[in-house]
Protein backbone atom coordinates (compact mmCIF):
# COMPACT_ATOMS: atom_id res chain seq x y z
CA UNK A 1 0.00 0.00 0.00
CA UNK A 2 2.60 2.63 0.47
CA UNK A 3 4.29 1.88 -2.65
CA UNK A 4 0.87 2.55 -4.55
CA UNK A 5 0.80 5.52 -2.77
CA UNK A 6 4.56 6.95 -3.64
CA UNK A 7 3.72 5.60 -7.20
CA UNK A 8 0.41 7.89 -6.69
CA UNK A 9 2.42 10.88 -5.62
CA UNK A 10 5.01 10.20 -8.34
CA UNK A 11 2.40 10.07 -10.97
CA UNK A 12 0.70 13.67 -10.02
CA UNK A 13 4.00 15.52 -10.05
CA UNK A 14 5.01 14.31 -13.02
CA UNK A 15 1.52 14.91 -14.54
CA UNK A 16 1.33 18.48 -12.65
CA UNK A 17 4.56 19.66 -14.04
CA UNK A 18 3.08 18.65 -17.09
CA UNK A 19 0.06 20.67 -17.29
CA UNK A 20 1.70 23.74 -15.91
CA UNK A 21 4.25 24.26 -18.70
CA UNK A 22 0.87 23.36 -21.34
CA UNK A 23 -1.44 25.71 -19.46
CA UNK A 24 0.16 28.30 -18.04
CA UNK A 25 -3.18 30.28 -18.32
CA UNK A 26 -4.57 27.56 -15.36
CA UNK A 27 -2.06 27.52 -13.21
CA UNK A 28 -4.84 28.44 -10.34
CA UNK A 29 -6.46 25.11 -11.49
CA UNK A 30 -3.33 23.08 -11.09
CA UNK A 31 -2.21 24.40 -8.11
CA UNK A 32 -5.57 23.34 -6.46
CA UNK A 33 -5.82 19.97 -7.81
CA UNK A 34 -2.24 19.56 -6.00
CA UNK A 35 -3.44 20.55 -3.00
CA UNK A 36 -6.10 17.92 -2.95
CA UNK A 37 -3.93 15.32 -4.07
CA UNK A 38 -1.49 15.39 -1.51
CA UNK A 39 -4.61 15.74 1.08
CA UNK A 40 -5.39 12.54 -0.64
CA UNK A 41 -2.47 11.09 -0.45
CA UNK A 42 -2.01 11.62 3.17
CA UNK A 43 -5.16 10.70 4.38
CA UNK A 44 -4.02 7.06 2.73
CA UNK A 45 -1.15 6.86 4.19
CA UNK A 46 -2.57 7.28 8.05
CA UNK A 47 -5.23 5.16 7.18
CA UNK A 48 -2.47 2.27 6.56
CA UNK A 49 -0.54 3.24 9.28
CA UNK A 50 -3.77 3.30 11.62
CA UNK A 51 -4.56 -0.17 9.79
CA UNK A 52 -1.36 -1.93 10.42
CA UNK A 53 -0.84 -0.64 14.35
CA UNK A 54 -4.03 -2.72 15.37
CA UNK A 55 -2.44 -6.20 14.80
CA UNK A 56 -0.62 -7.63 17.10
CA UNK A 57 0.99 -10.96 17.75
CA UNK A 58 -0.33 -14.32 19.10
CA UNK A 59 2.86 -16.32 20.02
CA UNK A 60 3.30 -20.22 20.38
CA UNK A 61 6.94 -22.07 21.43
CA UNK A 62 7.47 -25.51 20.51
CA UNK A 63 3.52 -26.08 19.62
CA UNK A 64 2.53 -24.71 22.96
CA UNK A 65 1.21 -21.18 23.57
CA UNK A 66 2.55 -18.49 25.47
CA UNK A 67 -0.14 -15.98 24.48
CA UNK A 68 -0.23 -12.47 22.45
CA UNK A 69 2.21 -9.46 22.75
CA UNK A 70 1.95 -6.20 20.86
CA UNK A 71 5.59 -6.87 18.96
CA UNK A 72 7.86 -9.63 18.35
CA UNK A 73 10.79 -7.79 20.56
CA UNK A 74 9.10 -8.32 23.61
CA UNK A 75 9.82 -12.21 22.77
CA UNK A 76 13.24 -12.56 21.82
CA UNK A 77 13.88 -10.14 24.87
CA UNK A 78 12.06 -12.37 27.35
CA UNK A 79 13.77 -15.21 25.64
CA UNK A 80 17.53 -13.78 26.59
CA UNK A 81 16.25 -13.17 29.98
CA UNK A 82 14.75 -16.99 30.89
CA UNK A 83 18.54 -17.97 29.13
CA UNK A 84 20.46 -15.71 31.31
CA UNK A 85 17.83 -17.29 34.58
CA UNK A 86 18.28 -20.86 33.22
CA UNK A 87 22.05 -20.62 33.22
CA UNK A 88 22.64 -18.90 36.56
CA UNK A 89 20.80 -22.13 37.67
CA UNK A 90 21.66 -25.10 36.32
CA UNK A 91 25.27 -23.66 34.45
CA UNK A 92 26.07 -22.59 31.24
CA UNK A 93 25.76 -25.93 29.94
CA UNK A 94 22.18 -26.24 30.23
CA UNK A 95 19.97 -25.47 27.27
CA UNK A 96 16.28 -25.56 26.43
CA UNK A 97 14.49 -25.81 22.99
CA UNK A 98 12.89 -22.46 21.80
CA UNK A 99 10.95 -22.60 18.59
CA UNK A 100 9.17 -19.83 18.32
CA UNK A 101 6.08 -18.89 15.85
CA UNK A 102 4.09 -15.55 15.29
CA UNK A 103 0.88 -15.38 14.05
CA UNK A 104 -0.64 -12.08 13.10
CA UNK A 105 -3.98 -11.34 15.03
CA UNK A 106 -6.30 -8.24 16.11
CA UNK A 107 -7.20 -8.42 19.91
CA UNK A 108 -8.20 -6.10 22.70
CA UNK A 109 -5.54 -4.33 24.34
CA UNK A 110 -6.52 -5.58 27.45
CA UNK A 111 -4.87 -9.30 26.29
CA UNK A 112 -1.77 -7.79 26.11
CA UNK A 113 1.50 -9.67 27.41
CA UNK A 114 3.82 -7.51 29.14
CA UNK A 115 7.30 -8.67 28.97
CA UNK A 116 7.61 -10.11 32.44
CA UNK A 117 4.60 -12.29 32.16
CA UNK A 118 6.15 -13.51 28.69
CA UNK A 119 9.41 -14.53 30.66
CA UNK A 120 7.29 -16.36 33.39
CA UNK A 121 5.72 -18.52 30.77
CA UNK A 122 8.17 -19.17 28.83
CA UNK A 123 10.46 -20.27 31.90
CA UNK A 124 7.53 -22.30 33.18
CA UNK A 125 7.09 -24.20 29.90
CA UNK A 126 10.66 -24.29 28.86
CA UNK A 127 11.90 -28.03 29.26
CA UNK A 128 15.54 -27.92 30.45
CA UNK A 129 18.06 -29.89 29.68
CA UNK A 130 22.06 -30.10 30.43
CA UNK A 131 24.46 -32.85 29.47
CA UNK A 132 24.93 -35.77 31.77
CA UNK A 133 27.13 -39.03 32.17
CA UNK A 134 24.86 -41.84 32.83
CA UNK A 135 25.78 -45.67 34.55
CA UNK A 136 23.90 -48.46 32.76
CA UNK A 137 24.15 -51.67 34.37
CA UNK A 138 22.83 -54.67 32.32
CA UNK A 139 20.43 -52.32 30.14
CA UNK A 140 19.19 -50.56 33.55
CA UNK A 141 20.04 -46.70 33.86
CA UNK A 142 21.45 -46.70 37.75
CA UNK A 143 23.18 -43.65 37.99
CA UNK A 144 23.49 -39.81 36.51
CA UNK A 145 26.36 -37.85 37.10
CA UNK A 146 27.51 -34.59 35.51
CA UNK A 147 30.33 -35.86 33.19
CA UNK A 148 31.89 -39.17 32.17
CA UNK A 149 35.67 -38.73 34.34
CA UNK A 150 33.27 -38.47 37.29
CA UNK A 151 31.36 -41.53 36.17
CA UNK A 152 34.52 -43.62 35.77
CA UNK A 153 36.01 -42.11 39.05
CA UNK A 154 33.20 -43.86 40.68
CA UNK A 155 33.43 -47.20 39.02
CA UNK A 156 37.45 -47.05 39.77
CA UNK A 157 36.26 -46.35 43.58
CA UNK A 158 33.78 -49.46 43.73
CA UNK A 159 36.68 -51.46 42.58
CA UNK A 160 39.34 -50.14 45.10
CA UNK A 161 38.19 -52.65 48.28
CA UNK A 162 38.05 -55.34 45.97
CA UNK A 163 42.08 -54.76 44.76
CA UNK A 164 44.64 -56.72 46.69
CA UNK A 165 48.39 -55.38 45.18
CA UNK A 166 51.06 -57.93 44.65
CA UNK A 167 52.81 -58.85 47.92
CA UNK A 168 56.47 -58.16 48.57
CA UNK A 169 57.20 -61.95 48.45
CA UNK A 170 55.10 -62.50 44.99
CA UNK A 171 52.49 -64.66 46.66
CA UNK A 172 49.68 -62.80 45.28
CA UNK A 173 49.32 -61.73 42.04
CA UNK A 174 46.17 -59.75 40.75
CA UNK A 175 45.25 -61.46 37.17
CA UNK A 176 41.73 -59.37 36.47
CA UNK A 177 39.51 -56.98 38.00
CA UNK A 178 35.98 -56.76 36.01
CA UNK A 179 32.30 -56.15 37.15
CA UNK A 180 29.87 -59.53 36.74
CA UNK A 181 27.39 -57.50 35.53
CA UNK A 182 27.64 -55.16 31.95
CA UNK A 183 28.41 -52.03 33.07
CA UNK A 184 28.64 -49.17 30.32
CA UNK A 185 28.56 -45.09 30.65
CA UNK A 186 26.31 -43.25 27.95
CA UNK A 187 26.16 -39.43 27.39
CA UNK A 188 22.59 -38.43 27.16
CA UNK A 189 20.59 -34.72 27.86
CA UNK A 190 18.40 -34.87 31.08
CA UNK A 191 17.11 -32.66 33.83
CA UNK A 192 19.03 -31.42 35.93
CA UNK A 193 17.26 -32.21 39.00
CA UNK A 194 18.24 -35.64 37.65
CA UNK A 195 22.08 -35.21 37.77
CA UNK A 196 23.57 -36.41 41.10
CA UNK A 197 26.70 -34.64 42.73
CA UNK A 198 29.87 -37.21 42.98
CA UNK A 199 29.13 -37.00 46.57
CA UNK A 200 25.71 -38.40 46.78
CA UNK A 201 26.59 -40.76 43.45
CA UNK A 202 29.18 -42.22 46.60
CA UNK A 203 26.27 -42.50 48.98
CA UNK A 204 23.93 -43.85 46.84
CA UNK A 205 26.68 -46.84 46.31
CA UNK A 206 27.39 -47.10 49.84
CA UNK A 207 23.63 -47.49 50.70
CA UNK A 208 23.52 -51.09 48.07
CA UNK A 209 20.76 -53.01 47.33
CA UNK A 210 18.49 -54.92 49.71
CA UNK A 211 18.43 -58.65 49.03
CA UNK A 212 19.91 -62.21 49.82
CA UNK A 213 23.72 -63.55 48.63
CA UNK A 214 24.52 -66.91 48.36
CA UNK A 215 27.58 -68.66 50.27
CA UNK A 216 29.51 -71.66 48.70
CA UNK A 217 30.21 -74.13 51.88
CA UNK A 218 33.98 -75.09 52.31
CA UNK A 219 35.76 -77.39 54.54
CA UNK A 220 35.45 -76.87 57.99
CA UNK A 221 32.40 -74.44 57.91
CA UNK A 222 29.99 -74.83 60.19
CA UNK A 223 27.02 -72.22 60.66
CA UNK A 224 28.71 -70.38 63.68
CA UNK A 225 32.04 -69.28 61.67
CA UNK A 226 30.65 -68.50 58.90
CA UNK A 227 27.60 -66.03 61.19
CA UNK A 228 31.10 -64.34 62.72
CA UNK A 229 32.91 -64.54 59.12
CA UNK A 230 29.86 -62.10 57.56
CA UNK A 231 29.00 -60.66 60.81
CA UNK A 232 25.27 -62.25 60.91
CA UNK A 233 23.03 -63.41 63.56
CA UNK A 234 23.20 -66.79 64.06
CA UNK A 235 19.58 -66.85 64.58
CA UNK A 236 19.38 -64.88 61.36
CA UNK A 237 21.41 -66.93 59.43
CA UNK A 238 18.83 -70.03 60.20
CA UNK A 239 15.76 -68.56 59.13
CA UNK A 240 17.74 -67.59 55.98
CA UNK A 241 17.72 -71.43 55.42
CA UNK A 242 14.58 -73.06 56.07
CA UNK A 243 14.46 -76.82 56.19
CA UNK A 244 18.00 -76.97 55.60
CA UNK A 245 20.52 -78.74 58.91
CA UNK A 246 22.95 -75.93 59.38
CA UNK A 247 24.57 -77.77 61.54
CA UNK A 248 25.65 -80.45 59.59
CA UNK A 249 26.77 -78.20 56.09
CA UNK A 250 28.30 -80.28 53.79
CA UNK A 251 31.46 -78.82 51.56
CA UNK A 252 29.82 -77.35 48.06
CA UNK A 253 26.54 -76.72 49.24
CA UNK A 254 25.01 -73.13 48.43
CA UNK A 255 23.42 -71.40 51.51
CA UNK A 256 21.70 -67.66 51.66
CA UNK A 257 22.88 -64.79 53.29
CA UNK A 258 20.80 -62.13 55.14
CA UNK A 259 22.79 -58.82 53.93
CA UNK A 260 22.82 -56.20 51.29
CA UNK A 261 23.70 -56.64 47.82
CA UNK A 262 26.16 -54.68 46.51
CA UNK A 263 25.67 -51.85 44.25
CA UNK A 264 27.73 -53.82 41.16
CA UNK A 265 29.45 -57.22 41.98
CA UNK A 266 33.35 -56.48 41.59
CA UNK A 267 34.95 -59.95 40.23
CA UNK A 268 38.86 -60.37 40.85
CA UNK A 269 40.72 -63.46 39.50
CA UNK A 270 44.03 -63.61 40.93
CA UNK A 271 46.89 -65.96 41.31
CA UNK A 272 48.12 -67.31 44.91
CA UNK A 273 50.88 -68.78 45.78
CA UNK A 274 50.73 -71.28 49.34
CA UNK A 275 51.93 -73.77 51.46
CA UNK A 276 49.24 -76.91 52.22
CA UNK A 277 49.61 -79.61 54.52
CA UNK A 278 49.72 -83.21 53.15
CA UNK A 279 47.32 -85.88 56.07
CA UNK A 280 49.79 -88.63 57.03
CA UNK A 281 48.41 -92.06 56.45
CA UNK A 282 47.10 -94.06 59.59
CA UNK A 283 48.39 -97.46 59.90
CA UNK A 284 46.03 -99.70 62.43
CA UNK A 285 47.38 -103.15 64.23
CA UNK A 286 45.54 -105.05 66.45
CA UNK A 287 46.13 -105.20 70.29
CA UNK A 288 44.26 -107.49 72.38
CA UNK A 289 45.10 -106.04 75.76
CA UNK A 290 42.98 -103.07 74.90
CA UNK A 291 39.16 -103.08 74.92
CA UNK A 292 37.61 -103.26 71.63
CA UNK A 293 36.72 -98.93 70.57
CA UNK A 294 39.88 -98.25 72.70
CA UNK A 295 42.89 -97.35 70.45
CA UNK A 296 46.92 -96.53 72.11
CA UNK A 297 48.76 -94.23 69.29
CA UNK A 298 52.54 -96.49 69.05
CA UNK A 299 53.99 -93.95 66.67
CA UNK A 300 52.64 -90.20 66.25
CA UNK A 301 52.37 -88.72 62.41
CA UNK A 302 53.50 -86.03 60.99
CA UNK A 303 51.55 -84.10 58.39
CA UNK A 304 53.59 -83.05 55.27
CA UNK A 305 53.76 -79.75 52.90
CA UNK A 306 53.01 -78.79 49.48
CA UNK A 307 53.09 -76.14 47.75
CA UNK A 308 49.90 -74.88 45.77
CA UNK A 309 49.92 -72.40 42.91
CA UNK A 310 45.89 -71.41 41.93
CA UNK A 311 43.91 -69.55 40.44
CA UNK A 312 41.42 -68.00 42.40
CA UNK A 313 37.98 -65.99 41.06
CA UNK A 314 36.69 -63.72 44.19
CA UNK A 315 32.70 -62.04 43.89
CA UNK A 316 33.16 -59.11 46.40
CA UNK A 317 35.77 -60.58 48.51
CA UNK A 318 34.03 -64.19 49.07
CA UNK A 319 35.67 -67.07 46.63
CA UNK A 320 33.36 -68.20 43.97
CA UNK A 321 36.15 -70.66 42.32
CA UNK A 322 39.60 -72.26 42.68
CA UNK A 323 41.43 -73.82 39.93
CA UNK A 324 44.60 -75.33 41.10
CA UNK A 325 47.24 -74.63 38.36
CA UNK A 326 50.77 -76.99 40.13
CA UNK A 327 50.86 -78.75 43.39
CA UNK A 328 54.95 -79.33 44.50
CA UNK A 329 55.86 -81.84 47.34
CA UNK A 330 58.32 -79.62 50.11
CA UNK A 331 58.07 -82.58 52.61
CA UNK A 332 56.39 -85.92 52.52
CA UNK A 333 54.35 -86.74 54.92
CA UNK A 334 55.15 -89.69 58.28
CA UNK A 335 52.34 -92.46 58.56
CA UNK A 336 51.04 -92.66 62.09
CA UNK A 337 50.82 -95.97 63.54
CA UNK A 338 47.58 -96.71 66.24
CA UNK A 339 47.15 -99.85 67.97
CA UNK A 340 43.74 -100.75 67.95
CA UNK A 341 41.81 -102.62 71.05
CA UNK A 342 40.10 -106.67 70.31
CA UNK A 343 39.40 -107.41 73.84
CA UNK A 344 35.39 -107.22 74.19
CA UNK A 345 34.39 -104.03 75.95
CA UNK A 346 32.67 -104.06 79.68
CA UNK A 347 29.28 -104.26 79.94
CA UNK A 348 27.24 -101.26 81.34
CA UNK A 349 26.96 -101.00 85.24
CA UNK A 350 23.40 -101.13 85.70
CA UNK A 351 22.92 -99.51 88.68
CA UNK A 352 19.51 -98.00 89.24
CA UNK A 353 19.35 -94.02 88.09
CA UNK A 354 18.31 -91.91 90.56
CA UNK A 355 14.52 -90.44 89.47
CA UNK A 356 14.70 -87.69 86.91
CA UNK A 357 14.32 -83.66 87.52
CA UNK A 358 13.06 -82.36 84.48
CA UNK A 359 14.12 -78.50 85.73
CA UNK A 360 17.82 -79.47 85.89
CA UNK A 361 17.70 -81.53 82.79
CA UNK A 362 16.40 -78.69 80.59
CA UNK A 363 18.46 -76.25 82.26
CA UNK A 364 21.63 -78.45 81.81
CA UNK A 365 20.69 -78.86 77.98
CA UNK A 366 20.15 -75.33 77.71
CA UNK A 367 23.32 -74.48 79.16
CA UNK A 368 24.87 -76.96 76.81
CA UNK A 369 23.76 -75.51 73.61
CA UNK A 370 24.90 -72.02 74.60
CA UNK A 371 28.60 -73.45 74.32
CA UNK A 372 27.83 -74.54 70.20
CA UNK A 373 30.69 -73.24 67.62
CA UNK A 374 33.34 -73.02 70.38
CA UNK A 375 36.57 -75.26 68.87
CA UNK A 376 37.53 -78.39 70.06
CA UNK A 377 41.28 -78.26 72.24
CA UNK A 378 42.63 -81.20 73.66
CA UNK A 379 42.68 -80.88 77.48
CA UNK A 380 40.51 -77.79 77.30
CA UNK A 381 37.67 -77.34 80.26
CA UNK A 382 36.56 -73.98 79.36
CA UNK A 383 34.75 -72.01 76.55
CA UNK A 384 38.16 -70.84 74.63
CA UNK A 385 38.37 -74.64 74.37
CA UNK A 386 36.71 -77.85 75.02
CA UNK A 387 37.55 -81.66 74.81
CA UNK A 388 34.04 -84.60 75.17
CA UNK A 389 34.67 -84.80 78.98
CA UNK A 390 35.90 -81.20 79.42
CA UNK A 391 32.92 -80.24 77.80
CA UNK A 392 30.43 -82.15 80.36
CA UNK A 393 32.59 -81.31 83.56
CA UNK A 394 32.77 -77.75 82.74
CA UNK A 395 28.49 -77.31 81.87
CA UNK A 396 27.61 -80.05 84.80
CA UNK A 397 29.95 -77.92 87.22
CA UNK A 398 27.51 -74.57 86.76
CA UNK A 399 24.63 -77.16 89.03
CA UNK A 400 27.30 -77.69 91.52
CA UNK A 401 27.68 -81.39 89.79
CA UNK A 402 31.60 -82.07 90.08
CA UNK A 403 32.73 -84.91 87.29
CA UNK A 404 36.03 -86.21 86.89
CA UNK A 405 37.95 -84.83 83.57
CA UNK A 406 37.90 -88.63 82.46
CA UNK A 407 35.35 -89.58 79.57
CA UNK A 408 36.07 -93.24 81.18
CA UNK A 409 35.49 -92.30 84.80
CA UNK A 410 31.86 -89.95 83.80
CA UNK A 411 30.90 -93.12 82.24
CA UNK A 412 30.89 -95.22 84.88
CA UNK A 413 29.23 -92.69 87.18
CA UNK A 414 25.48 -92.36 88.79
CA UNK A 415 22.75 -94.69 87.58
CA UNK A 416 22.20 -96.69 84.15
CA UNK A 417 19.78 -95.49 81.53
CA UNK A 418 19.06 -97.28 79.05
CA UNK A 419 18.29 -95.65 75.30
CA UNK A 420 14.88 -95.91 75.53
CA UNK A 421 14.71 -94.37 79.22
CA UNK A 422 17.21 -91.42 78.04
CA UNK A 423 15.90 -87.76 78.99
CA UNK A 424 17.15 -84.43 78.48
CA UNK A 425 20.14 -83.59 80.31
CA UNK A 426 21.61 -87.31 80.69
CA UNK A 427 25.19 -88.16 80.10
CA UNK A 428 25.59 -90.33 77.12
CA UNK A 429 28.44 -92.60 76.98
CA UNK A 430 30.19 -94.17 73.46
CA UNK A 431 33.78 -95.61 73.78
CA UNK A 432 36.09 -93.62 74.34
CA UNK A 433 34.02 -90.94 73.75
CA UNK A 434 31.29 -88.49 76.37
CA UNK A 435 28.28 -86.14 75.52
CA UNK A 436 24.89 -84.71 76.76
CA UNK A 437 21.65 -86.06 75.77
CA UNK A 438 19.15 -83.34 74.22
CA UNK A 439 16.15 -85.14 73.98
CA UNK A 440 14.36 -86.34 69.70
CA UNK A 441 17.53 -88.60 69.63
CA UNK A 442 19.77 -85.91 69.16
CA UNK A 443 23.13 -85.11 72.08
CA UNK A 444 25.63 -82.15 72.14
CA UNK A 445 29.45 -82.58 72.34
CA UNK A 446 33.00 -81.79 71.58
CA UNK A 447 33.78 -84.35 69.08
CA UNK A 448 37.23 -84.07 68.04
CA UNK A 449 40.61 -81.94 67.04
CA UNK A 450 39.73 -79.74 64.69
CA UNK A 451 36.09 -79.62 65.05
CA UNK A 452 33.92 -77.59 67.21
CA UNK A 453 30.76 -78.46 70.10
CA UNK A 454 27.85 -79.74 67.89
CA UNK A 455 24.90 -81.75 67.79
CA UNK A 456 24.74 -84.98 66.54
CA UNK A 457 21.89 -88.61 66.50
CA UNK A 458 22.21 -90.99 68.34
CA UNK A 459 21.05 -93.26 65.28
CA UNK A 460 23.92 -92.16 62.76
CA UNK A 461 25.98 -94.81 61.77
CA UNK A 462 28.86 -93.69 63.36
CA UNK A 463 27.44 -92.95 66.88
CA UNK A 464 25.09 -96.05 66.73
CA UNK A 465 28.03 -98.54 66.72
CA UNK A 466 30.34 -96.42 69.32
CA UNK A 467 27.09 -96.38 71.71
CA UNK A 468 27.43 -97.81 75.11
CA UNK A 469 24.57 -96.41 77.65
CA UNK A 470 23.20 -93.56 79.28
CA UNK A 471 24.00 -91.77 82.45
CA UNK A 472 21.89 -89.96 85.31
CA UNK A 473 23.66 -88.29 88.21
CA UNK A 474 21.44 -86.11 89.63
Amino acid sequence: MVDWIKGLGDYLKKHLKTFCILNNKDNRYIKKTIVISSIIIILFTMSYFIYQSGFSYQVTMNGEEIGVVKNTSIVEEALIEVEEEVFRRHGERAHFDSNIEYERVRVKKNLYLEQDQVFDLILEKAEVLKPAAIIVIDGEEKLIVPSEEIAEELLIEIKKPYVKKTDDKGNVDLLEVSFSQKVEIISKNVSPEKILTKEEAEEKISEGIEGVRTYKVVKGDNDWNISRSFNINLRSLHEANPGKDMERLRPGEIINLHMEKPFIDVKTIEKHIFNESINYKVEEKKDSSLYVGQKKVIKEGKKGKKEIVAKITFVNGVEEDREILQEKVLEEPQTRVVNVGTKPKPKAIKKPAPTYKGEIGSAIVKTALGYRGVRYVRGGSSPSGFDCSGFTKYVYGQYGIWLPHSAASQGSMGGYVSRNDLRPGDLVRFTGHIGIYIGGGNFVHAPSTGKFVRIDSLSSSYWSKKYICGRRIY
